[in-house]
């Protein structure tokens, strides 16, 4: 377990205190002295755990940080403490949770958008105190809270513990695939509870890259669907491809030839009146009308 320099036992009324982005416990009462002292003990704890998580899982930095979660309104991080070892207590594990906007691939391989997705984003119990059973109630101390159901969470980069133990404790192993980093489970989208597929060997079947519309078009499925649109494959397809193109080139002619009519900024506005070539026009006019004059008066005498 993780010792630290100061009693925790202050801070942990209960077993298992939550923390938000205030980084107060959500048992704690007290003045603004006492708030700050909190606080400041929170954030240590809090990197603690979150570097000993990533050393866990081998990853280069920590994705739970007590910085990270001052600005994040949407994440909940639930600490367990066994008060009663050692003279000061020490801190035994760690679970942070939050909601998430994601664009998911359904059981069919439809692209959907996903608000306020419940997330489990990190999970760490110490070495000295796995397979105790702190796991298992650290976690449904949070479906509690949260509300949850483990089949409705997505899981950001689980390591092969974690899939280990919701395989155990929930029996999720039917792993709807991901072009992103989460991990979700049969049933996520619907009613269910994580049942076998229909082939029988517990495994889903990779999505279809693409599928059948109401048009009978093949239209590809990706999670830039609902930002750009569907593609359509086949003849009718390219058909309906030629005639896009050819209605853009059109409207592209359409719009250079306006320009080319009605120029508008600095192009637009009228030349200066006192131009090199009207200057040079005013000066032939004038030598012209000034033979004419002479002629005539050769005529009059």
């Amino acid at each position: 377990m993780v010792d630290f320099r100061f009693d925790i036992r202050p801070l942990f009324p209960e077993p298992i205190i939550k923390v938000t982005s205030n980084l107060l416990p959500h048992t704690f009462r007290g003045d603004r002295r006492q708030c700050l002292d909190a606080t400041s003990k929170m954030s240590e704890i809090i990197d603690r755990l979150g570097q000993l998580s990533a050393t866990s899982q081998g990853l280069n930095k920590p994705v739970t940080t007590a910085q990270r979660l001052r600005m994040c309104d949407t994440q909940t991080i639930y600490l367990l403490a066994d008060t009663e070892a050692g003279h000061n207590g020490a801190v035994a594990g760690l679970l942070k949770v939050g909601t998430k906007d994601l664009y998911l691939f359904d059981e069919t391989g439809k692209s959907r958008k996903v608000e306020n997705a419940p997330s489990i984003l990190d999970f760490y119990v110490h070495e000295t105190r796995q397979r105790a059973g702190l796991g298992k109630r650290l976690f449904e101390t949070m479906l509690r809270e949260e509300q949850w159901s483990p089949v409705k969470c997505s899981v950001d980069r689980p390591s092969e513990k974690l899939l280990g133990f919701l395989k155990k404790h929930y029996g999720l192993k039917n792993i709807i695939p991901q072009a992103n980093n989460f991990v979700l489970y049969q049933g996520f989208f619907g009613g269910g509870s994580g049942t076998p597929s229909a082939n029988g060997n517990g495994n889903l079947d990779a999505p279809s890259p693409h599928h059948t519309g109401n048009n009978g078009l093949h239209i590809t499925n990706s999670p830039n669907t609902q930002l750009f649109g569907a593609t359509y494959l086949g003849e009718d397809s390219n058909r309906r491809r030629g005639s896009q193109q050819q209605s853009a080139s059109t409207t592209a002619l359409l719009q250079q030839q306006i320009t080319q009519i009605s120029p508008s900024g600095r192009y637009g506005a009228p030349r200066p009146s006192c131009s090199m070539a009207e200057i040079i026009h005013a000066g032939s006019s004038k030598n012209g009308k000034g033979g004419g004059s002479s002629a005539e008066s050769n005529r009059i005498k």
